[in-house]
């Protein structure tokens, strides 16, 4: 039996409205780890993790629909005892106004038995796959919500990880329109390597003038070598035909990641590192 309080004590205002007020007792079936993180001007941290689903316990009200536990606290490494994946908890908390989201106040327990909950995970940890002619098999990542291909595919001469974003049963809808992607592949390849020169040769010159203990001895970069000097790394596509292209930068931004956004009707829009 564990009792520990969660968060802060006091929560914050604009947290606090998005709650009900009335506090009850759930059961959770936790997965993933913590998350967090800290918005400009705040002077705490917003902390999360993933469930499965939950029990009301007093009234035995069930939900299977993947929502988190939030709270807040002043120190991000403060431990919250949550960083444990599939195990079922006993907490308090109150639901969210709008979804099925919980603020939780404390930790009753930290090793409970419910069926229920134990199906939800057994079914979260079956595999969901679609095979693809072009890509081959492409499994879906529960955690991060992307179809990923089981190997690297082939992207103009070099290796590259490619994935589609997932939300509902929408694959078999944009599947189609990132094999015809890849199917012009060469031409994407080109116009990114192109768009990324002009966006960054120049800022490129200006870290290599930093770096440089005599400026003299430098030489400049043009846009020609720039886009050459791009190796592919990886691909990401998304439900409404946008799409990042990764590469590694060849020491021109010192070992950063360049890449290239776009829309497969719109053509490129933003290039960064």
């Amino acid at each position: 039996m564990v009792v520990k309080r969660i968060g802060m004590k006091n929560i914050p205002e604009k947290v606090d409205k998005l709650f009900e007020s009335e506090e009850k007792e759930f059961l959770v079936m936790t997965i993933n780890g913590t998350y967090g993180s800290q918005l400009n001007g705040q002077d705490y941290y917003d902390k999360s993790i993933n469930i499965l689903g939950y029990i009301e316990v007093e009234s035995g009200r069930t939900s299977d629909i993947k929502s988190r536990l939030d709270w807040c606290v002043k120190d991000y490494t403060l431990d919250d005892n949550f960083e444990k994946t599939g195990i079922i908890y006993r907490i308090k908390g109150r639901l969210s106004k709008t979804c099925d989201n919980i603020y939780v106040t404390e930790i009753v327990s930290d090793n409970e038995k419910n069926d229920f909950l134990e199906n939800l995970l057994t079914e979260y940890k079956k595999e969901v796959s679609v095979n693809s002619e072009i890509f081959g098999k492409l499994i879906l990542d529960k955690e991060l919500n992307w179809y990923k291909t089981e190997s690297d595919i082939e992207w103009c001469g070099g290796i590259a990880g490619f994935s589609i974003s997932y939300e509902e049963d929408n694959i078999n809808e944009i599947l189609p329109v990132a094999e015809d992607f890849y199917r012009n592949r060469h031409e994407w390849d080109r116009k990114a390597r192109e768009y990324a020169s002009k966006c960054l040769t120049e800022l490129a010159n200006d870290w290599q003038y930093q770096e440089a203990e005599d400026e003299n001895e430098v030489i400049e970069i043009t846009e020609k070598e720039f886009a050459e000097r791009l190796e592919i790394n990886d691909i990401s596509f998304y439900l409404d035909g946008n799409f990042d292209i990764y590469y590694a930068d060849d020491d021109m931004f010192w070992g950063h990641t360049v890449i290239v956004s776009g829309n497969i009707k719109a053509g490129f829009n933003e290039a960064y590192f």
